[in-house]
């Protein structure tokens, strides 16, 4: 059984769109695994998620990925052409590249959610260390995110880019049925991951707003759903 380590769930889902990822494909392509909770600096990279399979470690979502479908097969891609793949791989990218800073910076540096998302994550812990851990964990996203360039903008700028974000990738699924078209394949693990983690947290925030606005993006959501109730992409309609 794939052990696959993770933050603990919160507001009752994953909070990380990377973890949610790593989950998402295992239950598309049929793998079995355990989610455990941990911390990142636990892991290899510091870092979550990871695995460890057959006593082997191995960290990065997009490496897990590309690990697993060595281990057990390419269940979801094998089958993609050049331009399904190429399309795929664009929007995993405005995902992963872009829109996850954008959703950082929502939950993060924005004052009118902070609260919340600091309750969330540490409201466990005693007071005194509550607002001294909250707040060197906010100064390092607040620097990681300078360093990504995000971090320089004004909050308008930043959400104005996330709201580009979700009108591009609403624009391509109103031309497919599944990221890459007609099929699940693993950047629908990603897709879903990312928008999930923005129309289904607690938080009022523009990019939760915005996705809302686009009724392609909650239709496709339903459809990925539908599909993991069903078991995996075999059941695919």
């Amino acid at each position: 059984m794939i052990e696959l380590y993770q933050f603990a769930p919160a507001w009752g889902m994953n909070l990380s769109p990377f973890c949610l990822k790593v989950e998402i494909y295992c239950q598309l392509a049929g793998i079995p695994y355990e989610a455990r909770s941990t911390m990142p600096f636990k892991g290899p990279r510091g870092k979550l998620p990871y695995i460890i399979d057959q006593s082997r470690s191995v960290p990065d979502s997009g490496k897990i990925i590309e690990y697993l479908k060595a281990m057990y097969g390419d269940r979801l891609d094998a089958q993609l052409s050049e331009e399904e793949r190429a399309m795929g791989h664009l929007l995993r990218r405005v995902c992963e590249e872009s829109l996850y800073f954008a959703i950082v910076y929502s939950r993060w540096l924005d004052d009118r959610y902070w609260p919340k998302v600091r309750q969330v994550f540490f409201g466990s812990l005693p007071m005194g260390a509550r607002s001294l851990v909250s707040a060197i964990a906010r100064h390092g996203i607040r620097k990681s995110l300078i360093g990504q360039g995000y971090g320089r903008y004004q909050q308008e700028e930043v959400y104005e880019a996330g709201t580009a974000d979700l009108t591009a990738i609403a624009c391509q699924l109103n031309q497919r049925r599944y990221a890459a078209g007609t099929r699940l394949t693993s950047f629908d693990a990603t897709l879903y991951a990312f928008l999930f983690n923005i129309l289904h947290v607690p938080l009022e925030t523009p990019l939760k707003k915005e996705a809302a606005k686009h009724p392609v993006i909650g239709g496709y959501l339903d459809r990925v759903h539908e599909v993991l109730d069903a078991g995996g992409v075999g059941h695919a309609a």
